[in-house]
């Protein structure tokens, strides 16, 4: 959990079984759309049999420039879906192993902890980050630490809420980091391209 290429392994991992079912879909989509304007400039070109050639070279170009681009515009928004599916996945891995977790925020509780902030937690790590687990790492670091009777709206990790300003250390700014750094990385590995 804390080796940085285990995690980013793990999300290519979940994001690969993922990625195949949403472009396909997208494909799916486009060619759908591509035939549908096929059948359009058929119906056109019939009822103006004149001008059908050009008029049918037009429509047809038209129409698969749009395609296109609304092809390219799925098949993106699959791949970010994927990727943004792949580090909620991470997120919710991490958690699993308690053990490991607790240590996790232990660490990041002691290295960034001043006297008197408070601790917040949200609402889903109520049961793992409990009072007494505050309790007993403010004793371990000789800080005073309290737990804040509100949850914060965050998947996992803490705030540490103090008196001059507060410390983000959410698991979702720490893999954002990571995914800010790997993301052209990972979209390569996963889908032969950047992003």
């Amino acid at each position: 959990m804390n080796n940085k290429e285990t995690i980013i392994q793990k999300i290519l991992d979940d994001a690969q079984s993922v990625a195949d079912g949403n472009i396909k879909e997208a494909e799916k989509t486009a060619k759908q759309a591509l035939d549908r304007a096929k059948r359009e400039v058929e119906k056109y070109k019939s009822e103006n049999a004149t001008k059908a050639d050009d008029l049918y070279k037009d429509a047809l170009e038209r129409s698969q420039v749009v395609s296109n681009l609304d092809c390219k515009k799925l098949v993106l928004n699959a791949k970010k879906a994927t990727i943004d599916k792949a580090f909620d996945e991470a997120i919710a891995d991490i958690k699993k192993d308690k053990k490991g977790y607790l240590g996790l925020i232990e660490k990041m509780i002691s290295s960034c902890a001043e006297d008197g902030d408070e601790v917040v937690i949200c609402e889903d790590d109520a049961k793992v980050i409990t009072k007494k687990f505050i309790a007993d790492l403010a004793k371990k670091t000789g800080k005073k630490l309290e737990i804040c009777k509100e949850y914060g709206d965050f998947a996992g990790g803490v705030i540490l809420s103090g008196k001059n300003y507060d410390k983000n250390l959410t698991l979702e700014l720490e893999l954002n980091a990571i995914r800010q750094d790997m993301e052209s990385k990972i979209s390569k590995i996963l889908f032969g391209s950047k992003k």
